[in-house]
């Protein structure tokens, strides 16, 4: 036994000192080596392999006397190591032998050995590692402040209700799931991370604490690896203001000769609005007008109220100075006022005298003794609006239909069948407006011939055409000038000139650039609604060719359809002192045309240069954003010496255009024509893809857990924000929104948690996508019963069905048991009677 024992240390030793003798003593082949194979549940580790638990774990040891041993060989011992250290031997003997052993792991990463010898001296082992979590993840915040790593979150604070939450998380292998969950005075909102990786950051609306202890918004973060390991957080965020509410205004009318105008815009505030007016003084002083912007409201939990949209009517009635007064109160107290003035410039004729236009083509005899009658009273305010046929001969009251009544309306449209005579009747449409006045169109027509606007020859109707409209618009951005543009009745074949001859100097004009005229011929009958946008370099940084150095930008951003646009004239002129002071030289600038996502070169004329201006004119296949810039560096040129597909890189058409406008104050609905429009980013197109819930059967206020897949069927990434709603027959309750970036052509999972407080059926919905319904009981009978099996919703689907089917498996063999036991058994009856 001691010479054995001499033999096993030797032999060890020999391991340690000469590790590349892979086998066993010296001079041993490999076939005299011992086999061994180490197994952890159903894996076989091999040398060099890594196995992931989070716990300790059984090692299954099968070793064996090499193929080529000695007859009489038999193995003689097995040594468990772990991390260098002596953990485990076994004596054995035998040719070959199975051992089970579980060695003590410490957490993190444990190098395993397996040596097994045999009475030969031989030797063989197997080195892997075992990697062991069984400590819960750790998380830290990094916003909306910052905790410390290792230790329990601390309580907080922020200065705005829309929160940003995100941290990082400290774990050896994976964090399989994140849920956040803040409570504010009863309400809930929970978000849910999945393969959550280094780091997280999800956005949560927070309800405003201020200096009341009795509200606050608790959070429970919790956090749970791929073993199941869970560390809790609990802590809370007050939410504090130290800002009054923000008032932006988009883009409005310096002046005009219109008798309404649209002032349109944006309230915000970081804690909560609380209310938010619009108040009118006319010219004499006085309050002409009062409207709420947004009502008075003082939740302190209110995601809709930190952001107001606004869109109202200033009646400028007569001429002389207006103010407009928009008021914003938060949930403080905090207020923010802001004035603007709007000068209402005289009208030719009447200050408020609508006028009256019959449309010619849509106005036809439809019957011996019916006229379709249609048209419109616009420019002025019309308070009434009425139709009268008479009998041309007689004078005999025909018809007489009001149209409109009441109400001050700057626009009134009519479309109506009216009675007329069989032979010739007069025509009569009056518009009253505010001060009482009549303002009448009227024409003759036929019932016999069914001709409408008899005894009117070819220019009956020649009124100035077409009419056109340039209103310099407000805006507040630096080294920018916007103005609406509005063209009624462009006819094809036509050059309309803009600015008309009673217009402004300028289309748009800033202190360093000036569009001075722009002409539109036009392949097809058109009304042209537009903003033209002037933009110089003291402002955002402009758009160009790449490598292009630009002057200055002009956008045109337009509703008339590309193929009714058959050329565009410029005439664009820039101070020559501006040039000089940026190193640029007149002759040196070329315009270029942004279309399909690239810019290329547009025939530029230097008509003038001199000591002040620099003068160019411009002619362009269509209207789109136009850039005066060098030509680009030859690096970046394509083979016909213009940019290819240069990038709006230091300057996008976003900061050149006017967003939002309105048809109301003149300028430009947001939408760009066919050919010649600036082409945007390519857009993104999110959609609620699919929604379910977790259980169709709960009891009241049980939780139910409602997953939502949000696609991108669009060219470009987005944000959605994904909004959940509970129905109950007619009552719909909100319950909580989230915004999720959705790249495109990708899909995102969206989690919400919601509960029932009422009995009866309940249907989710996600942005008009329902998913349900969900039966919500008392707690008892059926219900209680479900609620039995709900613990099977943690088992995989797989491992359900088995045991489903393992228990219809039973039933059968206990019915075909049954049916033989009473074939055979009972008053000793045979089967056959």
């Amino acid at each position: 036994m001691r010479l054995r024992s001499l033999c096993l240390v030797l032999l060890l030793a020999s391991s340690v000192a000469a590790p590349a003798v892979a086998g066993g003593s010296t001079g041993a082949s490999a076939g005299e080596t011992p086999a061994v194979a180490v197994s952890i549940g159903s894996t076989s580790m091999a040398d060099g392999d890594t196995y992931e638990t989070g716990d300790d774990v059984t090692l299954a040891i099968n070793a064996s006397v090499g193929a080529d041993a000695a007859a009489d060989t038999e193995l003689s011992e097995i040594v468990v190591r772990v991390n260098g250290e002596h953990a485990r031997s076994i004596a054995v003997n035998g040719s070959s032998v199975s051992e089970r052993v579980q060695p003590d792991l410490s957490n993190g990463d444990n190098s395993l050995r397996i040596i097994v010898t045999d009475d030969a001296g031989n030797v063989n082992s197997t080195a892997f590692t075992v990697r062991k979590d069984s400590e819960a993840p750790h998380v830290y915040l990094t916003s909306p402040y910052q905790s410390a790593p290792w230790k329990p979150i601390a309580d907080g604070t922020t200065n705005r209700s829309r929160a940003t939450i995100a941290g990082n998380v400290i774990e050896a292998t994976s964090v399989e799931k994140l849920r956040i969950t803040r409570t504010f005075d009863g309400d809930r909102s929970t978000r849910v991370v999945r393969d959550v990786g280094e780091n997280f950051s999800v956005e949560m609306t927070l309800g405003y604490t201020g200096e009341n202890a009795s509200w606050s918004n608790d959070f429970r973060i919790t956090v749970t690896d791929e073993y199941d390991n869970t560390r809790l957080y609990d802590f809370s965020i007050d939410v504090v203001d130290d800002r009054a509410p923000q008032i932006s205004l988009e883009p409005f009318p310096n002046g005009t000769t219109s008798n309404r105008i649209t002032l349109a815009g944006t309230v915000e505030d970081e804690v909560g609005i609380r209310e938010a007016n619009l108040t009118v003084t006319g010219i004499d002083g006085n309050v002409t007008d009062t409207e709420s912007i947004a009502d008075r409201r003082t939740r302190r939990l209110d995601p809709d109220r930190l952001s107001t949209s606004f869109e109202e009517s200033v009646y400028t009635l007569y001429p002389g100075t207006y103010e407009a007064t928009i008021t914003a109160t938060d949930l403080t107290g905090k207020q923010t006022t802001r004035t603007v003035t709007i000068e209402r410039k005289p009208h030719e004729e009447r200050d408020v005298a609508p006028e009256i236009e019959i449309d010619r083509d849509r106005t036809v005899v439809i019957g011996a003794e019916r006229l379709f009658l249609s048209g419109v009273a616009f420019e002025g305010v019309t308070e009434r609006l009425v139709v009268e046929t008479r009998r041309a001969d007689t004078g005999e009251t025909l018809d007489y239909q009001v149209v409109h009544s009441g109400s001050r309306s700057e626009r009134v449209e009519f479309d109506r069948e009216v009675a007329i005579a069989a032979n010739r009747t007069d025509v009569i449409v009056r518009a009253t407006d505010v001060e009482g006045v009549e303002h009448t169109e009227r024409f003759v027509v036929d019932g016999h011939t069914r001709e409408t606007f008899v005894d009117e020859g070819d220019d009956g109707d020649t009124d100035d055409w077409p009419r056109v409209t340039v209103q310099p618009l407000q805006d507040g951005r630096a080294g920018t000038a916007s103005s609406a543009v509005t063209v009624r009745g462009g006819a094809a074949g036509t050059t309309v000139s803009i600015p008309g001859a009673d217009g402004p100097s300028a289309v748009a004009a800033t202190a360093n650039v000036s569009v001075d005229a722009l002409s539109i011929d036009l392949a097809s009958d058109a009304n042209v609604t537009a903003t033209v946008v002037a933009r110089e370099r003291s402002g955002s940084p402009l758009g160009a060719p790449d490598g292009a150095s630009p002057a200055a930008t002009v956008t045109v951003q337009h509703s008339v359809a590309g193929d009714a646009v058959a050329g565009v004239t410029l005439d664009l002129a820039v101070r020559r002192a501006y040039l000089d002071a940026h190193g640029l030289d007149p002759s040196n600038l070329s315009v270029y045309r942004r279309s399909g996502g690239n810019w290329s070169a547009i025939g530029t004329e230097l008509v003038e240069s001199n000591e002040t201006h620099a003068r160019y004119a411009v002619d362009s296949p269509g209207l789109s954003v136009f850039s005066l810039a060098t030509e680009p560096a030859p690096a970046n040129a394509d083979g016909n010496g213009t940019a290819g597909n240069g990038t709006l890189g230091n300057g996008t058409a976003g900061n050149a255009t006017v967003g939002n406008g309105t048809a109301g104050n003149g300028t430009a609905s947001g939408e760009t024509g066919g050919d010649g429009a600036d082409e945007p980013s390519p857009p993104a197109q999110i959609i609620v893809s699919n929604v379910t819930v977790n259980r169709t059967a709960v009891a009241v206020n049980e939780s139910v857990a409602v997953n939502v897949t949000l696609a991108n069927k669009g060219e470009g990434d987005g944000t959605y924000t994904a909004g959940l709603q509970t129905l109950q027959g007619m009552n719909v309750s909100f319950v909580d929104t989230e915004s999720v970036a959705v790249p495109a052509g990708e899909e995102r999972a969206v989690g919400f948690t919601t509960q029932f407080a009422t009995e009866g059926n309940h249907t989710v919905m996600v942005n008009g996508t329902q998913a349900g319904p969900v039966v919500v009981g008392s707690g008892g009978g059926l219900f209680s019963f479900l609620s039995f099996f709900s613990f099977l919703s943690i088992l995989p689907l797989r491992l359900i069905g088995m045991a489903l089917g393992g228990i219809l498996g039973l039933l059968l063999v206990l019915v075909l048991l049954r049916f033989v036991l009473g074939k055979v058994g009972g008053g000793g009856d045979s089967a056959s009677g």
